[in-house]
């Protein structure tokens, strides 16, 4: 018997190809671009459709408001709080700063000042024109943030329209919150994570979203030193760029405010694990164990992620935050669209639909708790482990 002289295929061996399957592999990338371009254009679509809406008024909560009232929900208590720091001298209302409020209500303002001293450009406009500069600026943070994640162009293009048609992803255009805006630096810091801009732009990440500032700690565990430097630099050098407009009292100011704020077991909206417990029946000191939990929970997962690779420890820190303090609003899900493009692209890539269960009712404590333990799951990477890094020794 002669040998066959067919050579064996392999399908790591793209020479023995043939003619037929070169044609198709042209196909299979075109039909992977229509299809991009189709998920594009829906998210545009709907994003249109947010600002024809804007225009004219929004549906929320079971009920037509107007522009004013629901695209500038948030941004107004920004604004005046801008406007007071020029007629008053300081960010905050007085009463904020006397004793306990709850959040929720409209025209609270209980940012870092940074935010504050941002917003003064905007007093010179009409709240119609600054929401929607306030609007433009956030979605254009979305498709930054969308177009710098560091993981396969089809799985940055569905991140996007993910995000168009999750619930964070419509909240918080109507509400005007900070929420989409974040997600910039927390794509830049993860894309560069042990450059300079990473720890600068995280660092004003965390003057808006103080549970964020657990990142310089995650820092300071891991032994990443100069990167714990560069973002305590940053954090230093924001708050002495706005001391001409607040003076060191704007920031005592801000403690006591922080002090001050009190999330209730039922507070509106709330939608954190104790909120949940609550609506479910349960009595406060059940709430307040849960609450307690939360936090373990989170910090034992941030410790656990320390072995594991930057990417992934980077990730459960992401979601971990959300669990440290007793306050989790729909639109805070929105940042989770940065940990389902992690899993997507290193575990499972329908993971990235992943930020569309935040619809389901009681979905966002189970899916922050979710995407913060599903990291745990993904392989470590092969240059990781091959040059691992310091590590804080836990016991």
């Amino acid at each position: 018997m002669t040998a066959d002289p067919t050579p064996t295929r392999t399908l790591s061996d793209p020479s023995v190809v043939t003619a037929g399957e070169r044609e198709g592999l042209p196909r299979s990338r075109a039909v992977a671009v229509a299809l991009a371009a189709l998920a594009v254009g829906l998210g545009l679509l709907w994003l249109a459709l947010l600002f024809v809406q804007y225009r004219e008024g929004a549906w929320v909560d079971g009920s037509w408001v107007y522009r004013d009232e629901a695209w500038a929900f948030d941004l107004a208590a920004y604004v005046n709080a801008a406007q007071r720091l020029i007629d008053e001298g300081s960010l905050y209302a007085e009463e904020l700063v006397a004793g306990t409020f709850q959040p929720g209500p409209a025209d609270l303002f209980y940012y870092a000042p940074p935010l504050g001293v941002a917003m003064l450009p905007f007093t010179d406009m009409s709240l119609a024109d600054s929401s929607a500069m306030w609007w433009a600026i956030r979605i254009g943070a979305l498709l930054l943030a969308c177009a710098l994640m560091p993981v396969r162009p089809l799985l940055r293009v569905l991140a996007f329209t993910v995000v168009a048609f999750s619930l964070p992803g419509l909240k918080d255009p109507i509400i005007g919150n900070v929420s989409l805006l974040l997600l910039l630096p927390m794509v830049v810091a993860w894309r560069w994570m042990d450059r300079p801009i990473g720890s600068i732009v995280m660092a004003a990440a965390i003057s808006m979203r103080p549970s964020l500032g657990v990142f310089l700690i995650w820092q300071l565990l891991r032994r990443r030193w100069r990167a714990a430097i560069w973002t305590a630099g940053a954090g230093l050098a924001l708050v002495a760029l706005t001391l001409p407009f607040v003076g060191v009292q704007g920031y005592l100011d801000y403690l006591a405010v922080l002090g001050n704020l009190d999330v209730p077991a039922g507070a509106s909206e709330n939608r954190d694990l104790g909120a949940l417990l609550f609506s479910l029946g349960a009595a406060d000191p059940v709430v307040s164990l849960a609450r307690m939990v939360s936090v373990a929970v989170a910090a034992v997962a941030i410790l656990l992620s320390l072995r594991r690779d930057r990417e992934i420890g980077y990730m459960v820190m992401l979601s971990a935050s959300l669990l440290l303090v007793p306050l989790l609003w729909d639109h805070y899900l929105a940042t989770l669209v940065v940990p389902a493009a992690f899993l997507a692209q290193r575990l499972w890539a329908p993971l990235i639909l992943l930020p569309l269960l935040s619809w389901l009712p009681i979905a966002a404590p189970v899916l922050v708790v979710g995407t913060m333990l599903l990291p745990f799951f993904v392989p470590d990477d092969r240059r990781a482990a091959a040059n691992p890094e310091p590590v804080a020794t836990t016991t």
